[in-house]
Parts: structure tokens; C-alpha cells; sequence
């Protein structure tokens, strides 16, 4: 279902490249449930945005539902976001004015 192999997610700067992760790698099968802990700044929210596809990994395979995500265009990973990831934020403000029913 989702499969990442030598994530690695980094910045440049004119003189030194900051690593935010290095060499993840992970593997979701269908019907597994993830919890991702850590202290802040380690590279949480980098992570769950390259999963959820808002962002791109410096280097490394990201496969999702056995596509290659980084030879998706762009059309095609918006689809891949609408079809298979949801988040629940922390806090998720909804608007109490507003419902669902």
C-alpha cells in the first residue's frame, strides 16, 4: 500500500546542505495503522506532507498503491491525494455555524 525506501528530504543553502530526513525507510500494508512520534523538529510534519503528497523528497521511492509516485505528474498526484490520503489535525477548527447534515 505505501512504501518509502531512502527518503531522504533536504535543503541547500549557498554553503551547506541541511538534511530534515535521511534515509527513510517504511512500509504500510493495507489495514496497518502508524503512529509517528518524536520530539519537535524531527522531521514529523516533513514526513506526513512527502506521505500525503504535498510535498517531494529530495532523493529516494515513494510508492503508493503500486505507483511510482515520483513519475506521477502533477494532475495525476492531485488525484492520488484526493483518492487515498485524509488527515485529522490536531486541532482541526471547524466552524460551528456550519454542519453536515
Amino acid at each position: 500500500m505505501l512504501h518509502l525506501q531512502g527518503i531522504d528530504k533536504y535543503y541547500d543553502s549557498k554553503f551547506q546542505r541541511t538534511f530534515v530526513l535521511k534515509g527513510i525507510n517504511l512500509e504500510v500494508k493495507e489495514g496497518e495503522f502508524l503512529s509517528i512520534m518524536g520530539p519537535s523538529g524531527s522531521g514529523k510534519s516533513t514526513l506526513l506532507h512527502i506521505i500525503g503528497l504535498l510535498d517531494s523528497p529530495s532523493a529516494g521511492e515513494y510508492w503508493l498503491y503500486d505507483a511510482d509516485v515520483g513519475q506521477l505528474n502533477e494532475r495525476k498526484r492531485g488525484e492520488y491525494h484526493r483518492n487515498f490520503v485524509g488527515f485529522i489535525f490536531q486541532a482541526y477548527h471547524l466552524i460551528e455555524e456550519m454542519t453536515v447534515y
